[in-house]
Parts: structure tokens; sequence; C-alpha cells
């Protein structure tokens, strides 16, 4: 099939997949369905980690990035 005629059919195809199942739920009911808990404002505890190559990370050092902690495998 020609690249122009595939593009043609893009339109039929989008309109037939319809909207994604999220769409028009509000931000609660989603953070509900993917468990999230809600945002706590609160300013985080000071703390210090080791990081896999032995240099030392704090969280004063990452000061206005994001940050996601995941201890995997932790108990």
């Amino acid at each position: 099939m020609r690249p122009a005629a595939a593009l043609s059919l893009l339109p039929l195809l989008l309109a037939l997949v319809g909207p994604a199942p999220s769409a028009g739920k509000d931000l609660e009911d989603l953070l509900w369905d993917f468990q999230v808990a809600p945002l706590d404002a609160a300013p985080a505890a000071p703390f210090a980690l080791e990081a896999l190559d032995g240099r030392r990370l704090s969280l004063a050092g990452l000061r206005g990035r994001a940050v996601l902690l995941y201890f995997w495998s932790s108990t």
C-alpha cells in the first residue's frame, strides 16, 4: 500500500478505536484507579543514601528536581 493511501486511512482507524477508557474522568478518579496516593505538599525529611557507584546522594543536593524513590525488594 502506498504511504499516501495508508495515511488517508488513519482518521478512519482512529474513529474506530474511539477514545481512551479514562477519557472524561477527573483526576481523583484516575488516582483511585491507579492506586496513587494524593500529593502531600509537606516537605520531605532530609536524608542521604549511597548510590550504586558509591557516591553519596542527599535530598538537599537534588533540590529543584523531581525525585522518585523506589525501594526495590525492600522489607
